[in-house]
């Protein structure tokens, strides 16, 4: 069996764990002394409750490290790790190689992928940062990206909301914004940068950048 069709049967078997039965039937057909063809077939019990067992314990860690303490929350992680350990099961029969190892890295993949619907993304953060504690075997390491708040434009910081009052445009390039507050703004051609605040406070920022600060008199 290639890595794509382990891959496909795991997820399948996620997905359905919790519908399975818990009896397993395996059929046997020998040959007796007398040439007779006689079939047995033997039914195994699962011992589901050692996963419910195992999930519970999982799921008081995971809620305390997460402070979550919704109990609807604690229900849907329950059934996400009780699928998992059913998952799991039957994957061990398989023998030690590439494709058992997809395997149950995309079975972890799968855990991690559910659990981002069932807490929020503060709580997912924390999560992903211990998940190395809660499952055994390979997983893929997930990164929460964050985006940072827009930085406010100088015309934004300058004006403080009040509104631009004039608008000058030269031949040359340069142009001026002056705002209601008292606030002025020259861009030059060259790219440097002079602005007045209300305050009265003087800055000047060079075509390389350098920035020259002088506070007003008042």
């Amino acid at each position: 069996m290639n890595t794509k069709l382990l891959l496909l049967a795991a997820a399948a078997t996620f997905a359905t764990a919790s519908c399975s039965e818990k009896k397993t039937e395996t059929t046997e057909t020998t040959t007796a002394p007398t040439g007779d063809q006689v079939t047995t077939t033997t039914t195994t019990t699962i011992d589901t409750t050692s996963y419910r067992t195992s999930a519970d314990d999982l799921v008081s860690q995971v809620t305390n490290d997460l402070n979550a303490t919704d109990a609807a929350v604690k229900t849907r992680l329950q059934n996400v790790y009780y699928n998992r350990a059913r998952t799991l099961r039957n994957l061990e029969a398989m023998p030690d190689t590439t494709g058992r190892y997809a395997a149950i890295k995309a079975v972890n993949d799968n855990t991690t992928s559910q659990v981002k619907t069932i807490v929020d993304p503060a709580q997912y953060k924390t999560y992903t940062t211990s998940q190395g504690t809660y499952y055994s075997g390979p997983y893929t390491t997930t990164t929460v990206v964050t985006t940072a708040p827009a930085k406010a434009s100088i015309g934004a910081r300058v004006g403080q909301g009040s509104g631009i009052k004039k608008l000058e445009r030269e031949g040359d390039g340069d142009h001026k914004v002056k705002y209601e507050n008292g606030a002025k703004i020259k861009r030059e051609s060259d790219g440097s940068v002079k602005i007045k605040r209300a305050d009265g406070t003087k800055i000047k920022i060079d075509e390389h950048g350098n920035r020259t600060v002088k506070k007003g008199l008042f």
